[in-house]
Order: structure tokens, then sequence, then C-alpha cells
């Protein structure tokens, strides 16, 4: 029996204490944790003002004790009998993580659901994302298992992913879910497009395409019966019971060998606990976009909108954040990666490259490489000890590189997207901000990996033409978190001291970070303290208006649905999103009214020809060259850069796109059409505009034309295949239907293989950029560029001309340039 009775004792103090600064004074804590730390002090301090809301977003810089925060945040609740509380991660490496803290902070965890002290609101449960999200979740689907008073999400940005999946449909080639789907909509998909319905056959990695609306809608009972007999198989076992009463309003999406049905939006009420819960606490330290906590978790915008930060920036490590191709763009990649080698015979050295292709670049000079499988243990080794350069692929967020683990970090080249979902969204936005936040979002992750703590330091490169490129537009700036913001300024106003300077003077500068040089650790935290943080979150309210619409849609009230999203077409100013969305208006048109769906759908392909074509089809219109001819065309197209730094970055990232790669054939389409028109040709992709014709299309002038067909995906092919080939017959056929006898063309193919197999019938006024072409052409383009933007020459008519003749760029030059016969070796 105890000496004392401690009921009370503890009712002399009366209710149990609910601010969070107090409780950490209450808690039996390691001496480690002496007192909250001024940022989160802060935050604790605003949350526990506004602690009924029921959705709220905490952002905090890496480093600067979110879990702490996260766990007293719960504590409190628990203590206001909110409860039970229930604390999310990433993964179960973060779990382990949490838990300890938890243990030296003195509040009481566990990591299993049926714990006693759990349910009874005495303890936090942690567990990761995928416990709580998913079709046979503990919590309950459709049914409320486990209620949840209060829910951290912590590291949300990387949780939001895994939402995503798991609320989708994915099945691979040959699985009877992809054939039979595939079956069912082969003739909606070749009214789309023929070569595309051909692509997807025969497999080809690049290629997405979108079943239309109205046959998804139409063919409801076949697809719903087919989806219900394959419930149980590895396919929809862990999916269908979240989307089986939403799948009129999912989009289905065909890849080469993969199939994709997703809703535009989650239903997250799927998981009632969660969409139930009392309060519900998103934490980040990366999110610059608040709409996606809208999209994925139905959280409400007036919340959102106003996140809690703490007063100063200064929780942040230090970075010193440089884009070498900015600081002189002739600067190669084979001189940036030997420098980084050589750095790496010294301190650790971390690349983060966007695929197992890319990651060959690094091979000869890699001391390891990680994939998803071996991520865990390479981390461990460089946490322990120097191990050189290490190459991670694909793998932006989830770890941590604290200290000697990474001095340099590399992102070389920008992140791939996740899913055909991303994929199609890029091809139908490319050029808008919508698909460049969700690549920022990542970059900067990326770039946290090697600053963990306030105290840690981190050199951090950024590589390749096309990253380089997206960083230096205006708005992407904007995009990224204050405190990143901030050293990324700093980064510029580096490079703009080291203009045109040589390589080795980079290693001097960046050698001011590495041994934490005085001038240069005040410069850095100066630039962050002082950063101007923004005054609330970032909400699209076109994305707000659309979670309405789905909504809306859910209840099947397509009347408000389509009222919904009308309001976001009119409060749409650019074009090209302006049609995106009316496409997204017709969609739900089409379940009251399908005649009026078709009309709004032609109306939206007008101002965005990449998507659906109605059922009428899409007009092609004749392409012409430049009236004013080639030299004015291409001063016109380069007037748009004020300097030629800019212009030769620009170029630098379409010479990216433009080189051979299994999954790039797609942007080197669309790169192709870019260099046609910087060159000053008549450019167009009439495959993608119209659904038929070749990829790409040229017009030189006086009636000559080039027609296209890219195969740059073709890098294992050890000849021309008879698949390919066709292809490009078939867009010469197309050619002579579409423009009359005064119109001469030269067909060309775009392949690293100038031999055709056997069962092949080539037309026999084909050319072929090979490999070496492609080479010629690119070296070419590169030294164009360079030579008119060294004294301001691309705003010179004759020397534009000038160095377009002395290239081979002229009209009459460019196919002798890079194209050869077939079969030349």
């Amino acid at each position: 029996m105890s000496l004392l009775d401690f009921g009370k004792l503890n009712a002399v103090g009366g209710a149990k204490q609910t601010d969070p600064r107090k409780i950490f004074t209450t808690l039996k804590r390691d001496a480690r944790f002496k007192r909250p730390l001024d940022e989160q002090a802060d935050v604790l301090d605003e949350w526990y003002s506004r602690r009924t809301a029921k959705d709220l977003t905490i952002k905090m810089n890496t480093g600067g004790g979110k879990t702490v925060v996260g766990l007293l945040c719960l504590q409190s609740s628990l203590n206001e009998n909110v409860r039970p509380a229930v604390y999310i991660t990433p993964d179960n490496f973060l779990v382990s993580q949490v838990l300890e803290e938890a243990q030296q902070l003195g509040i009481a965890a566990t990591d299993d659901e049926k714990d006693a002290e759990f349910l009874a609101g005495r303890a936090i449960l942690v567990v990761n994302v995928h416990k709580l999200f998913n079709a046979r979740s503990v919590f309950g689907v459709g049914e409320n298992k486990i209620p949840i008073g209060c829910v951290v999400i912590d590291d949300a940005h990387a949780c939001l992913g895994v939402v995503q999946e798991q609320f989708s449909i994915r099945a691979s080639g040959g699985s009877r879910v992809y054939d039979k789907l595939l079956e069912l909509f082969d003739e909606d998909l070749k009214a789309q497009s023929p070569t595309g319905l051909l692509d997807i056959q025969a497999k080809e990695r690049s290629i997405v395409m979108m079943v239309p609306y109205w046959a998804w809608q139409a063919k409801q009972d076949e697809v719903i019966k087919l989806l219900h007999a394959e419930r149980k198989s590895e396919e929809l076992a862990w999916s269908w019971p979240l989307l089986s009463d939403c799948i009129p309003l999912c989009t289905c999406l065909f890849g080469g060998d993969t199939l994709e049905i997703a809703p535009h939006f989650i239903p997250i009420e799927r998981i009632p606990s969660f969409s139930a819960a009392k309060r519900r606490i998103y934490m980040t330290a990366t999110l610059a976009d608040d709409t996606i906590l809208v999209s994925h978790f139905r959280a409400d915008p007036a919340d959102v909108v106003k996140p809690i930060r703490p007063k100063g920036g200064g929780d942040i490590g230090d970075r010193m954040i440089l884009a070498p191709q900015e600081i002189n763009p002739e600067f190669s990649l084979e001189e940036i990666r030997g420098l980084v080698a050589k750095l790496a015979e010294d301190v650790n050295v971390v690349v983060i490259v966007p695929s197992t292709e890319r990651s060959k670049f690094w091979k000869d000079v890699a001391n390891q490489t990680l994939d998803k499988n071996s991520i865990q243990q390479g981390v461990d080794r460089l946490k322990k000890e120097y191990v050189g350069l290490t190459v991670l692929i694909n793998k932006y967020d989830g770890i941590d590189l604290p200290g000697e683990a990474c001095e340099l970090l590399v992102i070389d080249g920008l992140p791939e997207v996740y899913g055909l979902g991303e994929r199609m969204e890029m091809v139908l936005l490319d050029g808008t901000k919508r698909p460049l936040v969700r690549q920022v979002q990542r970059i900067e992750q990326g770039m946290g990996r090697g600053v963990r703590s306030s105290d840690d330091h981190c050199v951090v490169l950024l590589l390749g033409g096309r990253l380089t490129q997206r960083l230096h537009q205006p708005e992407t700036e904007a995009m990224f978190s204050a405190a990143t913001r901030a050293q990324i300024a700093l980064g510029k106003e580096v490079a703009s001291q080291l203009r045109n300077q040589p390589l080795n003077k980079l290693v001097d500068i960046m050698s001011l970070c590495f041994s934490q040089n005085d001038d240069w650790v005040a410069a850095g935290r100066n630039v962050v303290v002082n950063a101007e943080q923004p005054d609330g979150g970032h909400l699209d309210v076109n994305q707000v208006s659309l979670r309405e619409a789905f909504d809306a849609a859910r209840l099947t009230r397509y009347d408000l649905a389509v009222h919904h999203v009308q309001a976001a077409v009119n409060a749409t100013q650019d074009s090209q999103l302006k049609s995106y969305l009316k496409q997204q208006l017709a969609q739900y048109t089409n379940f009251s009214d399908p005649a009026a769906a078709q009309e709004l759908q032609l109306a939206a392909l007008t101002g965005n020809h990449r998507l659906l074509k109605p059922l009428a089809g899409a007009t092609y219109y004749r392409l012409s060259a430049p009236a004013s001819g080639q030299t004015a065309a291409a001063l016109d197209f380069m007037s748009k850069f004020i300097e030629g730094n800019e212009l030769v970055i620009w170029v630098n990232g379409l010479l990216d796109d433009l080189d051979w790669g299994e999954e790039g054939s797609k942007r080197f389409e669309a790169a192709m059409k870019d260099l046609g028109l910087f060159l000053g040709f008549g450019s167009e992709r009439p495959e993608d505009k119209v659904g038929r014709g070749p990829d790409n299309l040229w017009a030189l002038g006086i009636g000559r034309y080039l027609v296209i067909e890219c195969k740059s995906g073709a890098v294992q092919a050890d000849r021309v295949c008879k698949h390919d080939t066709n292809q490009l017959n078939g867009s010469i056929v197309w050619f002579g239907q579409q423009y009359d006898a005064t119109c001469s063309m030269t067909p060309i193919l775009v392949h690293p293989k100038t031999v055709f197999e056997n069962a092949a019938s080539p037309d026999a006024r084909i050319r072929i950029i090979n490999e070496a072409g492609l080479t010629r052409l690119r070296a070419a383009v590169r030294a164009y560029v360079v030579a008119l933007a060294s004294k301001g020459g691309f705003t010179v008519a004759n020397e534009v001309q000038r160095q377009q003749q002395f290239h081979k760029l002229g009209a009459d030059q460019i196919v002798d340039l890079c194209t050869v016969s077939q079969g030349a070796k």
C-alpha cells in the first residue's frame, strides 16, 4: 500500500494542466530537455490559443524540434479529455525515433493500437501512415473501430504521397484488371490517338493516355463488375474498399505497362476515425502550398490558410545553396562531376538523382549507390563513418544526414513525377505554375537532407540544365519556404559575384561553409533571421472549389458540382489552366447532359490542345513557316531574354531534354518543338495536338517541311523495329492527306540505330538522326547560343543570321548537319 493517497495530493492542484509549456515543466524528462526552445515556445503558445480548430498546420524548419511540439500538443489534448491521441509518421524508422523521444521527454507512448493505456487516453499511439490509411485499416474503413480525438501528421508532405497511393488502384500489364479494361476501352483510346494506343500495346514506357470520361461513365456497369470480381486480387485488395463507392468519379489512365484508377480528390471520409477527429494537426518543414491538405485530407481551408510558425526563422542550419551552371553556363556536367568526386576524397558527399538511368552518370565515381531496398543500411553507414560519394536514387525525403554524414549535397536534375496521374497533369498543364509547385516541393525536401539541426551545415549544389532553368523562373522562388528562399537568394548573390569565374574558384567559396568561416556564418544567419515570412498560407482557390465539386458529386448533386467548377473556371485567367478546368466542368456536366458536355469539351480543346478530343474529333489547321523569315522569327523568340546568361540557361535546359532516355520521349518531343521555334521555324506537335500525324512537324519555308518521329527512348534497341517504322510511314501518309502538291517534306526518324529489322518496310526518303547526328545537332545549338550570348548578338539580326549559317542551322543546312541515310555507319 502506498504511503500517501496521491489522488488527493493531485487534487490540490486542481484539474490537469492543459497549457503545453506548463505540461513540459511537470514532466519527468531527461536533462537535455531543459526548457522549450524559443521556436517551440512560439508555436506552442499559438497552438494553445487556437487548439479547438479542427485543422491546424504547424510549419517549423528541420531541426526546430517538431517532434517535441507534436507530443506536447497531443498530451495537452489528452489532459483536456480530447482522446485518444495518435501520432502519425511517414515510416517505421521515424516511429522508433518518436517513441524514443517520448520516453526521454517523460510522455507515455506506445506503438500498439490495442494497448489499454492508449485506448483509455493515458498514452499516445505512434504509428506509420500506412497503419491508418489503407483498405484494411485497424481504425476502420467505412466504420469507426478506433475513434481519434487528436491526431498529429508529422512530415505531412511525406505522408501525403502515401495517402494518394493508398487511394488509387494500380495494375500491371498482363494482369486481368489491366488486360480486361484495355480491351473494354481500346476503341475509345484509339479514337483519341491511334498511335497512342499502339504505344500502349507496345508497352512504350513514356506513353500515358486518359480514358475519355464519357466512355468511363457509360461503361460503369462493366467496370464495377470487373473490379468487384477482382477485389481480392493483389491489385485491389488494399484499395478497393476505399474507392468502391466513387468509381464513376475516378480517372482511368493507361501507361505503357501500367494502369491507374484514381479519384480527383481523396474520399477521406472512408477512414471515419480520421475524418471525424476533433483535432488534426499537420506538421511540416517544407510545405509551401497548403492546398494539398484540403485536396487530400479535406482540411478546413479557413484554418489551413493560417499556419502556425515560429516568430523568427533562425532555427535552420547553415546551407550554401549554389547552382554552378548559373555561375557559368559553360560548366559541363562532366567537369562538375570531377570536382564533386575530388571533394568526396575528404568529406561525405551525397548525390540525389531522379532515376536509375541517371545514377549511371555517377557510377564511376560513386562509393555506394542506394535505392529503396538498400537505403537504410547505406544511410546508417554514412552516419557512422566516412564513405565518400553516395548516390541516392529518387529519395528526396524521409532520411536524416546530420553533421559529417553529409557535408556536400548534390541535387542532380529535376525530380521525376510519381505515377500516371502526375505524368498526365504534367502533360496537360506543362508551362503553368501548378506542376512546378510539386517539383519545387521535392527539391526543397531534398535540400533539407543534409541539415538536420540549427547547428548543422551543408553545401548544396543544384545541377542540370532543366533544374537551373526552373530555378531561374521568377515565380519559382516564391514557392520555397521563407528560410530556404533566403538561402537561395544568398546563393544567387554569391553566383553574381562569381559570374563566369573558373570552376576552381567555386571550391574556394564552398570551403567557407565547410570550415564555418565566421563571416560566412554571420551572413547566412542574417538572411535567415531577416527572411520575410508570408502573412498566411498559400491556398489555390480553384482547388478548393474543385474539392467542393467532388464532395457534391459524391452525393450525386451534379448541379452543385457544376456550379463549383464553373466558379473556378470564371476565376481563372490563364487560358491553358482555364481549359483544363473546363474539361472537369464537362466531366460533371456529362452525368446529366452529355450533349452539353461535348460542347464544353470542344471549347476546352481550343485553349489546350492536349486535352481529350471530343466525339466529333479535332480539326487540324496547316502549319506555316513564319512570314518574316527564319532570322526575324528567331530574333523575336529570343527577345524574351534580358541577358545572354538567361538565354544560355534556357538552352541548357532544352538540351537536357533533347537527349536519349527511356522515360523522356515526351519531353524530347516538347524540346524538339521548342528547338524549331528557337531556330526560327514553324514548329508543332500534330500527334499531341489532334491525336494524329507525326510527333513533330517543322515548317522551313517555301513549302518545305520536316516530318519528324522521335524514338529517343529506343536506347536498348539494336535495330529500328517495324512498329517505329510504321509510325513514320503513317505520318508520311498523313502529311500527304493534309498538305497539297505545292508542299514537300523530308521524313526524319530520331533513333540511335540506322539499320531496319527485316520485318520493317521503311519509305525510301527517310533520313535518320542517330547518336552521332544528335550529338552534332546538340553541339551546334550549344555553340550557336554561346556565340550569340557572349556579346549580346542574340539581339542583332545580322549576327543571328551569320551564326545560323556558320553553325549550319539554317533551313537549307540543318538536314545535312544532323541526319544520315538508312544503313549509314
